[in-house]
């Protein structure tokens, strides 16, 4: 795991300077402390830095940015290619490339594009971005640059007033090249308060755009850039199973196989690694399975708060330990550590994610460092394509229950709708104001599910959000096919819209589908995975994501509904096959989720004070976003015990810090 930086200057007599590279390069020291290094085309238009976490080939022989023997070819790259192994043996056999390491990953990459260009993307099992450069036709250079399938690890591109392409593995990288400067985007902030993370390719940054999971970004010689969609997990009723193409029992039994050989894949390290165990079902199987493959105990990892025993899982996860006889490590953290952290938290996360559990998750990769550890296995990604969240089934509800009837009242041609009772009104199917929005969303013909994390919508959005001309702004993208229209609009629906517009039909329920593809293209990877991402890298800890292995997920997304969610029980068939490896009361306890007691932590006086003075202080409160008294109003039943609404509050205090550090220059935000 490393971090990666460059520029291009396509069509420019200047040439790229080596300080501004190393400059850029240096403010991810926390991505790579084990080695730094610096390259330039020899027409010096293009330039790379790299920081270095050495885990595969420890060796200087496997340092970057490296180069094929005739220089013609040239990579930096973050990320793990787990079969790389398997993959050097089969470019070995050819016997046309020089080998200058022993197991670099890293080399494997260089050669595997060199004989198979970029299809060399479906052959890599492991998650990465990085960008090539090649020259092989002098006169017509071009420049690569790729994120991986689901998007594990993050990629940032902009362009500037001169015409420099200025890429990196973080915005504060970018934003110390000496032509970019931050400015808020204001439509992205839009969907940020819906979604609580700005949706790709938009950062909260103006003119600094994330490419998006599975894409890859090719800059030609004439500095033209095109983005291309390089893998996809769409669904579709073709492609699913049915329960007599494949049983139950057999599901079980295969989905055991991928999983082992996905967690098996991500111990493949030159350093020590170990697991993030939660004690729930993901972590605990995946330590169970990771036990089995060693000789020596796991080492594991929990994290817990003082006060707030009833948001521990530290007895959970250590009968998991018990059982398994782990190397087990534990750390609490209080509301006054959280509090003292909230701006490095801001300026680790580049922008917001307004999620409370980047704060747990700052601390527990401080304990794995603390413990001698750098690389460490999580379980994101299991949920979503599984079906493991209560609110999966509460949407099937719905969607049978209210917006399926809605839509094909809709769809009756006018001549029946006249003679059908009930017609002009849907106040039966009508229980709660979630019902109001879901029959105006079905009335509009919008989709029933925008995604597992919504922060402000229907009447609260409106009240929150009753102007949209503070928010308006053109969004002026020089990439080709990556903005897509939904993520210009000031209606976040639009967005979803856009993520099914090309699915095909879907088995029913039709909304299980779309929860699993509209998950896997917003929060998953701008949301989970990035919280992952930012929090562990501060530390210099690796993180893998065996759940989101492609052979698992294309597994997942071809099971019948039925093995993932039955009955009200999520995760149906990773549960069957976490039988024999986690006790049957743990398996199928109420899921608890990983989460940090915010609403708590906000009715304390001190918490909440400062929290209001940040807001009141703040460009974002005095240019009109928001509706300020409505926000008081929200922090004032919070802080006095009755509000709930701890959510909606860490969703704009995140926004506020940010804009103070990142836009204003105040490091002191709070």
């Amino acid at each position: 795991m490393c971090g990666l930086v460059g520029t291009y200057h396509p069509i420019s007599d200047k040439i790229c300077s080596i300080n501004v590279i190393e400059q850029m390069r240096d403010k991810m020291t926390h991505r790579g402390p084990d080695g730094a290094g610096v390259w330039l085309s020899r027409d010096g238009r293009c330039a790379f830095g790299h920081r270095r976490l050495s885990i595969i080939d420890l060796s200087n022989a496997a340092s970057q940015p490296m180069s094929n023997q005739s220089g013609t070819v040239t990579v930096v790259y973050n990320g793990e290619i787990y079969n790389h192994q398997e993959l050097r043996s089969e470019l070995q056999s050819l016997g046309k490339y020089q080998w200058t390491t022993d197991h670099s990953d890293t080399e494997v990459l260089l050669h595997a594009y060199e004989e198979w260009g970029l299809a060399c993307l479906d052959r890599f099992y492991g998650m990465f971005a990085f960008a090539i450069y090649d020259t092989r036709n002098r006169e017509r250079p071009v420049l690569h640059l790729v994120r991986d399938r689901m998007g594990v690890k993050p990629l940032y591109i902009s362009r500037t007033n001169e015409g420099e392409w200025v890429f990196g593995s973080e915005i504060r990288a970018l934003l110390s090249h000496p032509h970019i400067t931050p400015e808020m985007d204001r439509t992205a902030f839009w969907h940020y308060l819906s979604f609580i993370v700005t949706p790709a390719p938009l950062t909260l940054f103006r003119g600094i755009f994330k490419i998006p999971n599975g894409h890859v970004v090719t800059i030609n010689h004439q500095g033209h850039a095109v983005a291309k969609r390089w893998w996809d997990c769409r669904p579709s009723a073709r492609d699913t199973l049915s329960e007599t193409d494949i049983s139950f029992e057999e599901a079980t039994q295969e989905l055991t196989r991928l999983l082992k050989a996905a967690v098996k894949r991500r111990m493949v390290s030159d350093v020590p690694f170990g697991m993030l165990l939660s004690g729930g079902v993901d972590s605990s199987l995946t330590t169970a399975l990771m036990s089995e493959m060693m000789e020596r105990p796991v080492t594991t990892f929990t994290v817990g708060y003082e006060q707030y025993e009833e948001f521990n899982e530290f007895e959970t996860a250590k009968r998991i330990s018990r059982r398994y006889g782990t190397q087990h490590f534990e750390t609490r953290i209080n509301s006054q550590e959280a509090l003292d952290f909230l701006p490095k938290l801001v300026q680790l996360q580049d922008e917001p994610i307004a999620d409370n559990v980047c704060i747990p998750l700052y601390f527990l990769s401080k304990l794995v460092k603390e413990s001698g550890t750098t690389v460490v296995q999580v379980g994101e990604g299991a949920d979503e394509h599984f079906l493991g969240y209560w609110w999966c089934d509460h949407y099937r509800q719905k969607y049978e229950n209210v917006y399926q009837p809605i839509l094909t009242e809709q769809r009756k041609p006018w001549w029946k709708k006249a003679f059908t009772q009930g017609t002009k009104s849907f106040a039966h199917l009508i229980t709660s104001n979630e019902d109001r929005e879901i029959v105006e969303r079905a009335k509009l013909g919008q989709e029933l599910f925008w995604g597992g994390a919504i922060c402000f919508w229907g009447d609260l959005r409106r009240e929150m959000t009753p102007d949209t001309k503070p928010f308006e702004q053109n969004i002026d993208c020089p990439i080709e096919n990556l903005i897509p229209n939904g993520v210009t609009s000031y209606d976040s629906h639009s967005v979803v819209k856009d993520f099914c517009a090309n699915l095909e039909q879907l088995a029913e329920p039709n909304v299980l589908q779309k929860i699993s593809y509209i998950e896997s293209r917003l929060r998953l990877p701008e949301h989970l995975l990035m919280r992952v991402d930012k929090m562990t890298m501060a530390h210099s800890v690796e993180a893998r994501v065996p759940f989101l292995d492609h052979e698992v997920v294309n597994f997942a997304r071809r099971l019948p509904l039925s093995y993932k969610l039955q009955g009200g029980i999520g995760k149906r068939i990773i549960k069957k096959a976490a039988e024999p490896y986690v006790d049957h009361d743990l398996l199928y306890q109420r899921k608890r989720g990983f989460g940090a007691p915010m609403d708590k932590w906000f009715a304390e006086k001190d918490f909440s004070r400062r929290c209001l003075a940040a807001f009141e202080r703040s460009r974002i409160a005095k240019e009109g976003f928001l509706n300020n008294d409505l926000f008081k109003k929200m922090l004032k039943q919070q802080s006095s015990g009755s509000g709930g609404q701890g959510f909606h509050l860490w969703t704009i205090l995140n926004a506020v810090l940010w804009y103070d550090v990142w836009i204003e220059g105040n490091k002191d935000c709070l």
